[in-house]
């Protein structure tokens, strides 16, 4: 039965229902100066879907999608994934034109849980990130190249920044851009100067230098100051 009102919902009421007005629509979310889509840009409430989080015994547990107060789905979430903060966020974060739903903050230091709309399956499933279903890190959505860059930091002498690529339903890293205040500090990075772009899964060496200026695109948006002075 649901899966009939689901099926309702989406493939008959775009002929009677405008653009903005179908479950799958997509918020406006406006870029920042780097053509980035930020989290705390994006909207916390959709026109058409509505996002329950049902609580469990340490944490959320399930998560219910309504559409024009019917439920289209519900899924089930694992306690060990530790969803305990309670904000939902609209945006197309796969770039494929449909809306998706990512749970939590979305920034460093914060775990969150990204549910996508899958258009083999027809159903929102939970993205994953390497594998991982949990995403720690500050997120940031740039349309243009369909990349996704996480940005993590121990401290504020350190910062790193991955480049994703989708893969399906699956979030890949790339690439890494490490910057460091002083490499001798982080010995565990292997790093010899201040800004090194790496790839994720080889440890190659793309850029190892000390001049910001031979930080290329699309690194050169993240030069950090002071490292960058």
């Amino acid at each position: 039965m649901a899966f009939l009102m689901m099926a309702a919902l989406l493939f008959l009421s775009p002929q009677c229902r405008a653009a903005n007005d179908h479950p799958l629509a997509v918020p406006t979310v406006p870029l920042n100066e780097y053509g980035l889509v930020t989290i705390e840009n994006c909207p916390t409430t959709h026109d058409v879907l509505e996002v329950k989080l049902l609580d469990g015994e340490y944490a959320i547990n399930r998560v219910e999608i309504y559409a024009d107060g019917m439920l289209m789905q519900s899924l089930p979430i694992s306690e060990e994934d530790a969803i305990t903060r309670h904000i939902v966020h609209f945006l197309d974060a796969n770039f494929d034109g449909n809306v998706d739903i990512l749970i939590g903050p979305g920034c460093n230091r914060e775990y969150s849980t990204l549910i996508v709309w899958d258009s083999d399956v027809n159903l929102f499933v939970r993205a994953t990130n390497d594998g991982f279903t949990v995403f720690n890190g500050e997120f940031y959505y740039e349309p243009e190249r369909s990349a996704v860059y996480r940005m993590t930091s121990s401290s504020a002498f350190e910062t790193t920044y991955t480049l994703m690529l989708w893969q399906g339903t699956d979030l890949q890293s790339e690439q890494v851009f490490l910057q460091v205040a002083d490499p001798s500090y982080y010995d565990s990075y292997r790093v010899k100067n201040r800004y090194t772009v790496r790839g994720y899964y080889n440890d190659e060496d793309y850029i190892s230098t000390d001049n910001p200026k031979e930080v290329y695109e699309p690194w050169d948006k993240w030069l950090v100051s002071p490292f960058a002075d």
